[in-house]
């Protein structure tokens, strides 16, 4: 049986436990003084995915907001945990954000499960940035800025 999922708010306290979840989920992580940064920093709104009863982080996210539009700057979900409709609980915690008009985010182009994701969750293609994320010690791929209106 799948265990529930807690969605919170992340703070300035969870800057440890956010860094680690983002080196867990990717290859080029950011640090504990990156992300430290981000939460002090106006605008930045982070939620943080824990599962049932052991309170076991499992993903999280981090947005800026400004004025009326949001970006989702990193979302990630531990490979366990994947497919559980865990980022869509994310991305919802963001739009219910007061006074968004828009949300955007970028994304490699050969990621396909976030793809998929992300139209399920109403973004559409608005732009690409060729050769934007590296792969390896000299491939590039492509980054696909997503736009969701929310107005």
């Amino acid at each position: 049986m799948t265990e529930a999922v807690f969605i919170e708010p992340g703070t300035a306290v969870h800057t440890t436990l956010l860094a680690a979840l983002h080196q867990q989920c990717f290859k080029d992580p950011w640090s504990v003084e990156a992300i430290s940064s981000l939460l002090v920093t106006p605008g930045t709104v982070a939620f943080l995915a824990t599962e049932g009863q052991t309170d076991q982080p499992v993903g999280f996210v981090l947005a800026r907001i400004v004025v009326d539009e949001g970006e989702i700057l990193s979302i990630g979900v531990l490979d366990h945990a994947r497919s559980r409709g865990i980022g869509a609980a994310l991305i919802a915690q963001v739009v219910q954000v007061d006074g968004l008009g828009a949300l955007f985010l970028d994304v490699a182009a050969d990621n396909e499960s976030a793809l998929r994701l992300y139209a399920k969750e109403g973004f559409q293609v608005v732009g690409r940035r060729a050769a934007y994320y590296a792969r390896g010690s000299d491939a590039r791929v492509d980054s696909l800025t997503m736009k969701r209106d929310l107005g």
